[in-house]
C-alpha cells in the first residue's frame, strides 16, 4: 500500500473526544490514492480514530479487530472473545434473514465502542444530539459525520450480543428510507432470531398504558418517527407498538418472507410505509393498529407532521436509541 496521505489535520478534538471530519478525509483518499488502495486508507484511518478514543479513555482500553470488526473495549478477555466471534457470527445471519435487503457496503470495518464507564458513554454521543431533553439510552448506531459506527455502555458486560446485533441491523439497513417504526421492529426482531430474547408479550397494564396513550394526534408522532424523541411512554410505547405491528405482519398475516422483505425495500420514511403496505399487503398500516386498539383515526397523515421534526430513515442525529 502506498503511504497514508497527511489527514492529521482532520482529526480534530470536540467536546473532549476525537471527531474526524471524514468528508475531508475520505476526499483526501480520493484525490491521493488510486481505487484499489482506498479500502486500506479507510482502514487505517478509522484506527488512527479508534486509537484516539482509546487514549482519551486511558484505563485498560484496547482495540481489537476481526474481519469485519473494530472493537474498543476494557472487557475481560473472554468476553472480548466472544464478542469478536458472535459479532461476525450476527452479521451473517443478518444478511441471511434479511437476504438482499441488508446491506454493508463501504471502506472501513464496523467500529464499536463499549463504554465501561456509563458517564463516559454518555459524554461520547452527546456530541451527536441536539441540545435538549433526550431518552435514556443502552446503544446507538451513530450515523453522524459519515463514519457509522455503534456506542453502547458494559458495565456489567450481560447485554453486549443482544445491543450489538440491534444497532448493527440499523447499521445494514441504514442505506435504505426504511421508516423509524419498521426499522426498530426489524432490529428488535433480529435480536430474537439470533439472541433467542423474548417475544414481547402484552399484559393487561401495558395494553391499558397503550389505550391510554395512543389517540389521532400520538399516533402521528409514532408514523413520523418524533415520538423515539420523547423521553418516558411515548419512548417505551413507540417500542412496544413497533412490535406489535411487525407480530401481526409476520403472524396475524402470515406473510411469506419474500413479501416482507419486499416490503421493507418499497417501504419509505415519507409516508411511514402506508404505500408500500397498501401495495404488498392490501390494507392500511392504519388496519394494523386498528386491530390492536380499536376503532380510531390511526392511519398516517404525513400532511399533520410538525416540520421541525427530522423525518429520516432512522431517528434524528441516531439510527437508534435501544431502551436501557
Amino acid at each position: 500500500m502506498e503511504t497514508l496521505p497527511d489527514i492529521a489535520e482532520h482529526f480534530p478534538i470536540k467536546q473532549g473526544f476525537c471527531h474526524p471530519d471524514w468528508a475531508a478525509i475520505s476526499e483526501t483518499i480520493e484525490n491521493h490514492l488510486p481505487e484499489p488502495e482506498w479500502s486500506s486508507a479507510w482502514g487505517a484511518a478509522s484506527r488512527r480514530w479508534v486509537d484516539r478514543i482509546r487514549d482519551t479513555l486511558g484505563g485498560d482500553y484496547q482495540v481489537y479487530e476481526t474481519a469485519n470488526f473494530m472493537i474498543l473495549s476494557e472487557a475481560p478477555t473472554r468476553v472480548i472473545k466472544d464478542a469478536c466471534k458472535s459479532y461476525e457470527d450476527s452479521l451473517k445471519r443478518i444478511f441471511v434473514s434479511l437476504e438482499g435487503v441488508a446491506s454493508d457496503e463501504g471502506y472501513g470495518k464496523h467500529v464499536v465502542m463499549m463504554f465501561a464507564d456509563i458517564d463516559d458513554y454518555y459524554r461520547y454521543i452527546t456530541y451527536f444530539y441536539p441540545e435538549g431533553e433526550h431518552p435514556m439510552s443502552g446503544g446507538v448506531c451513530l450515523s453522524g459525520e459519515g463514519y457509522v459506527h455503534f456506542a453502547f455502555p458494559t458495565t456489567d458486560y450481560s447485554s453486549y450480543r443482544t445491543v450489538l446485533v440491534h444497532e448493527l441491523t440499523h447499521g445494514c439497513l441504514g442505506h435504505l428510507p426504511v421508516p423509524t417504526w419498521l426499522n426498530e421492529a426489524l432490529a428488535m426482531r433480529m435480536e430474537q432470531v439470533i439472541c433467542g430474547s423474548d417475544i414481547f408479550q402484552i399484559d393487561q397494564e401495558i395494553y391499558e398504558k397503550h389505550q391510554r396513550h395512543w389517540d389521532e394526534g400520538t399516533i402521528q408522532q409514532f408514523w413520523s418517527g418524533e415520538s423515539w424523541g420523547l423521553p418516558g411512554d411515548s419512548f417505551e410505547l413507540s417500542y412496544n407498538m413497533a412490535q406489535v405491528l411487525w407480530r401481526k405482519v409476520e403472524v396475524d398475516l402470515a406473510v411469506p418472507h419474500a413479501e416482507m422483505l419486499r416490503f421493507i425495500l418499497d417501504a419509505h420514511f415519507e409516508d411511514a410505509g402506508e404505500a408500500a403496505c397498501r401495495t404488498n399487503f392490501g390494507l392500511s398500516l392504519g388496519d394494523l393498529v386498528m386491530d390492536f386498539l380499536g376503532e380510531g383515526t390511526w392511519a398516517p397523515d404525513p400532511a399533520s407532521w410538525s416540520s421541525d421534526v427530522a423525518i429520516v430513515a432512522e431517528d434524528s442525529v441516531t439510527c437508534s436509541l435501544c431502551a436501557g
